[in-house]
């Protein structure tokens, strides 16, 4: 979410970026581009009182909602399971309930690629296919996703949901509320400290890797639309890639960087809640809005090393 803060500020909107933590220097920087259009204010989705207080007194003509707590591996869904419901259900209601009562008009509430759960195969997933989701974190968006929907069905509101593939790229980090990263994001670290790149599990095993910059893109697409055709849209770079495609782009960066194949070792990265799904299908979003992914995997991994470099 800082990276679509940032990317509505570049384009001249003011924004009010609301968040559990406040923001430390690194994040500070990376909004200095377009500071004088960020403001910020502390908020805890799951408290509903303060939640209308902050959205009666900013009064947001549009907003999107990315609050949730991802709970995965399994040790962290055994962890923080009421709290995971709290934020990523109750938060979700919560907010678009007080963005309603604040006469807000457009309303994204970010849902997840992982509400499709396991498919049978690897072919690319539309919005209208079925879901199955198969641990805490992807029913939560689920949940999430279809009462979000439900609720502006019934109160007449303008909301459509962003379902994210897998995003990778600047700001990716645990601040409470994501303790695992993605791999691309450890092995990319690892890559610059010259480190072995290690890749357990199944080196095969894919994922629609999407860089944030196109993320804000395409959900900013969806914010700022003059009318939606939809209430859901699929957003991701709309191709598969797996382990071994992946570590083989890292290398063309880094050449020569070692990396130790475990494929017998489990993978924290393929659990209940992250299992196998072939891509989004994107098409909703490239014809409905005109939008495009501006970065492939290789041109995504660039950018994230050099931003990652220069901010380590």
């Amino acid at each position: 979410m800082a990276n679509l803060v940032r990317h509505l500020a570049e384009l001249g909107h003011d924004v009010v970026a609301a968040d559990l933590n406040s923001p430390d220097p690194l994040l500070a920087r990376f909004w200095a581009v377009a500071a004088r259009r960020v403001s910020f204010r502390r908020l805890d989705v799951s408290d509903r009182a303060a939640v209308r207080a902050l959205i009666r007194d900013v009064r947001p003509d549009r907003a999107v909602h990315g609050a949730a707590v991802t709970s995965i591996p399994d040790e962290a869904e055994r962890r923080r399971f009421s709290e995971t419901v709290d934020v990523n259900v109750t938060g979700t209601l919560s907010v678009i309930e007080a963005l309603a009562e604040a006469g807000a008009g457009r309303i994204v509430a970010v849902s997840s690629g992982s509400v499709y759960g396991r498919r049978r195969d690897l072919s690319p997933i539309a919005e209208d296919d079925t879901k199955d989701p198969g641990a805490l974190y992807p029913m939560t968006k689920w949940a999430a996703d279809m009462l979000a929907r439900r609720l502006a069905e019934v109160r007449g509101l303008d909301v459509a949901v962003a379902r994210l593939a897998s995003p990778f790229g600047p700001l990716e980090r645990d601040t409470g509320s994501r303790p695992l990263l993605s791999p691309i994001a450890y092995w990319t670290a690892a890559a610059l400290d010259g480190k072995p790149l290690v890749v357990a599990g199944d080196p095969e095993f894919e994922r629609d890797a999407v860089y944030v910059e196109d993320i804000a893109g395409g959900i900013a697409s969806i914010l700022l639309a003059e009318r939606l055709g939809h209430d859901a849209y699929n957003i991701g770079w709309g191709r598969g890639a797996s382990a071994r495609q992946t570590v083989a782009a890292l290398d063309r960066i880094f050449p020569g960087a070692a990396v130790e194949w475990r494929p017998d070792e489990p993978s924290p990265w393929i659990s209940a809640g992250n299992v196998a799904r072939g891509p989004l299908r994107i098409a909703r979003l490239v014809t409905d809005l005109g939008w495009q992914p501006r970065y492939d995997l290789d041109s995504g991994l660039a950018a994230y090393a050099d931003w990652l470099g220069r901010n380590r």
